[in-house]
């Protein structure tokens, strides 16, 4: 990952529950199945990133927070 997406990546743990975040500390100690892996990055991934307005899956803003 480019360090832009780290940093946004962090930023994200603050707004994730507690299964997600201590998901998110396994997988970057590397102890988690890759398959663990894949799901926790697609459910955090989709719900994180699809817009709320248009549904799209592209990160862009139209006037709301």
């Amino acid at each position: 990952m480019q360090p832009a997406e780290w940093i946004r990546f962090i930023a994200q743990f603050a707004q994730l529950n507690r299964r997600q975040r201590q998901a998110g500390m396994a997988l970057l100690r590397g102890n988690t199945p890759h398959d663990a892996t894949v799901a926790l990055l697609e459910g955090v991934a989709h719900s994180r990133l699809a817009c709320p307005a248009c549904h799209s899956p592209h990160l862009h803003r139209h006037g709301h927070a």
